[in-house]
């Protein structure tokens, strides 16, 4: 009965699109015709290449769709940023990590896409699981003990965010459950810094602004336990997108976007101007939030609420080299800083990987929002070597031969790291954020994804995604003067195709 309803619905929806399509398509002919011939035109123009940028326009240039990057940097990547190191070390500043190699769970039909994409580029990756990481300083508590302690908690906040609302923190449920165990400063402090390494790197954000119940909530497909790193480092699979791509402008940064009826014109600093049937929006939500860029009409109430109450975390790195390993190597370093200074949550060997003497310091949460890094670079690193000093007080530690930091907090490219759902946040926010707006305006990124938020194969998703809507629901492919019954009906076929297989997958998760 649950299958016929969804049969039925789908069939309104793809009529619906019918007769939508038709409606876009007769509206773009005249008014797109009439374009100034010394402005750069497309069909669709992309602003970002990221991942999901770089993704959208390799599928939109396959299927033979007239399509322009907009790139503000000099580079492709977007925050996936591997640089060399004078000794050929490989060096991820930004997304470092494919979350997931294995089929979905429970259902064991998905694989992560981003994992598919580098095998089938013969990319080189080298699986690795949390358990090969993770060790801890100062060691007050066995891990197996602390695990045990994250279990019992993970069981207590999914039975209290039950009948909870969405506005209650993990950090809140740290608390509850530390009474409830009577753990002493020390077990308090142990335990808080093993959730953070759970859950907090993974937002880059506090504990205290992480929805418990919304990040719960989540029906997400699951990729496993087991990661995986680039050998080459990850800027491999955005180098792959980019290849053949023929028409990215770089240093052009995006300014203004005038949107109408029937068609988009986007003003760069540079002075530049160019014009589109349909613009796809990919850059981080840290820039939307900026609001660096300046939308005419402004963009919907709706929009920018949801802009704003969607979390965007803060996560830095800062890799230091030695020419030769001075510790064990074996072994992950979690380690709380006490300094004022800095937000040190961890270190971690990363030799493990790369077979080179490197530690990497990992930054994260709101006290980076407050750091200068460029000014601060000396005493940061001080403060750095000063807490390993402590922690291996018979060595004494040489002073680092490289040292490399990144800085997305600073960069006005990106104004922080990735996404995570806040204590401010509502259900369909990342649905908001997605929404198309006057049906020429289109947004991906992984903001946009609604289970995969944060993630990198969240960005590639939500590029196909919007591709599936640039083709199927906008008919890019489509010639507007050659509308007819029948190209209309293959487009509603093609939907409702692929309605009935994600409703099956869905029953059968």
């Amino acid at each position: 009965m649950h299958i016929l309803q969804y049969l039925l619905l789908s069939a309104v929806v793809c009529g619906h699109l019918q007769q939508h399509n038709s409606r876009v398509k007769r509206s773009t002919v005249n008014d797109f015709d009439s374009r100034s011939s010394d402005i750069p035109t497309t069909k669709v123009l992309i602003i970002g290449s990221g991942i999901s940028g770089l993704e959208a326009a390799r599928l939109l240039q396959q299927n033979g769709v007239a399509t322009i990057v907009l790139e503000a940097r000099n580079r492709t990547g977007g925050r996936v940023w591997s640089i060399r190191s004078k000794n050929n070390l490989t060096l991820d500043m930004g997304a470092h990590s494919i979350n997931g190699i294995y089929g979905s769970i429970p259902s064991g039909l998905l694989t992560n896409p981003l994992w598919d994409l580098t095998r089938s580029a013969n990319i080189s990756a080298c699986p690795t699981g949390q358990h090969d990481f993770f060790g801890s300083y100062p060691v007050y508590y066995s891990s197996i003990v602390v695990q045990k302690w994250y279990d019992e908690y993970m069981l207590f906040v999914r039975e209290a965010t039950r009948i909870s609302s969405s506005n209650i923190s993990f950090a809140d449920y740290v608390n509850l459950f530390a009474e409830k165990k009577k753990f002493d400063e020390k077990q308090r402090s142990t335990f808080y810094n093993f959730v953070y390494f759970k859950i907090g790197d993974k937002h880059g954000a506090e504990l205290e602004s992480i929805s418990a119940k919304g990040s719960l909530d989540l029906t997400t497909v699951h990729y496993g336990k087991m990661h995986a790193v680039c050998n080459k480092g990850f800027m491999a699979i955005t180098d792959y997108l980019a290849k053949n791509l023929t028409n990215i402008r770089f240093e052009e940064i995006v300014t203004k976007i005038d949107y109408h009826k029937n068609f988009v014109k986007v003003s760069t600093k540079s002075g530049q101007i160019y014009r589109a049937e349909f613009v796809l929006i990919t850059v981080p939500l840290g820039v939307l939030k900026s609001k660096q860029i300046e939308f005419n009409p402004q963009l919907p109430q709706w929009k920018l609420d949801a802009i704003d109450r969607i979390g965007f975390g803060h996560y830095e790195k800062i890799y230091l080299l030695w020419d030769h390993v001075w510790w064990n190597t074996n072994d992950f370093y979690l380690f709380q800083s006490s300094s004022k200074l800095i937000n040190l949550k961890y270190l971690i060997t990363a030799n493990k990987w790369n077979g080179k003497p490197s530690i990497e310091c990992i930054f994260s949460g709101k006290t980076i929002s407050s750091l200068t890094w460029k000014q601060n670079k000396n005493e940061t690193v001080k403060d750095i070597l000063d807490n390993l000093q402590r922690m291996f007080p018979n060595i004494k530690i040489a002073p680092p031969t490289e040292i490399h930091m990144s800085n997305w907090n600073e960069d006005p490219f990106s104004y922080g790291s990735y996404s995570y759902i806040s204590i401010n946040q509502k259900y369909e926010d990342p649905f908001y954020l997605s929404e198309p707006i006057n049906n020429r305006l289109l947004f991906a990124g992984d903001g946009t994804s609604t289970d995969n938020y944060g993630c990198a194969h969240g960005a590639l998703l939500s590029a196909r995604r919007e591709v599936t809507r640039l083709l199927y629901v906008y008919n890019v492919l489509l010639n507007p003067n050659l509308v007819s019954s029948q190209s209309t009906k293959g487009t509603s076929l093609d939907m409702f195709i692929i309605i009935i297989f994600i409703l099956l997958h869905l029953c059968f998760y």
